[in-house]
């Protein structure tokens, strides 16, 4: 919940807004003061003795003393309550940055799992060549694979349709230190031109798994 709070909530917003409530109690506060001391002007003559109390100065002293401590007192507890909550959201904002950087430590960079298959020999159109290579899951949690796969580009622009691509299994999902064969079949079509052709096979989930498929045609 508290998460949810900051990620709307900018430090300067608070501090900005926490000063406008401050202002708004000076205000307040300084309003109530004045009215109460108009209102006392106005009932003075009528309620209080005004000759006898100001000829007693030390009782005087001692209600301005009182009256101005209370207004103070006052002030100084909305001023503590709005400042535990700015240090209330200050804690908890600081508290988040520590642990997304604690998580992000904990994570290790991920790397790029490049594989390059290459046929032993050239091939010739119409003929079909296996390429076999592994993943390893070294991750504490499955991991769904799915693959996809580019049509084989070569010279001059020419291109083999990625129909002539066969990968087994198309899709699985690994389990936490698991290691799967995957097998993928090529059988050039017999148009096929003479020259080098690549393709690139991924992870429709994982874009860090890449596999070069690399062959020579020949005529």
């Amino acid at each position: 919940m508290a998460d949810d709070i900051l990620k709307g909530i900018k430090k300067d917003e608070i501090l900005s807004s926490a000063q406008k409530v401050i202002n708004s109690a000076v205000n307040v506060l300084e309003e109530e003061i004045a009215a109460g001391i108009l209102a006392a002007k106005k009932i003075e003559n009528k309620v209080l003795d005004v000759d006898n109390i100001r000829s007693d100065p030390d009782d005087l002293m001692n209600r301005i003393r009182r009256d101005t401590h209370e207004a103070v007192d006052l002030f100084l507890h909305a001023l503590s309550a709005i400042t535990k909550q700015v240090n209330t959201l200050a804690s908890l904002d600081k508290k988040k940055v520590e642990d997304e950087n604690q998580s992000n430590a904990k994570q290790p960079a991920k790397k790029t799992a490049l594989t390059l298959l290459e046929a032993d020999r050239p091939m010739q159109p119409g003929h079909t060549e296996f390429f076999v290579f592994s993943l390893l899951e070294d991750t504490e949690k499955p991991t769904k694979i799915r693959f996809q796969k580019t049509h084989l580009f070569g010279p001059n622009n020419q291109t083999i349709n990625s129909r002539a691509l066969k990968i087994i299994p198309t899709s699985f999902t690994l389990k936490p230190k698991e290691e799967k064969e995957i097998s993928i079949g090529l059988t050039l079509p017999k148009n096929a031109q003479a020259g080098i052709y690549n393709a690139i096979i991924t992870d429709t989930n994982n874009s860090l798994i890449k596999v070069v498929l690399n062959v020579e045609v020949i005529q």
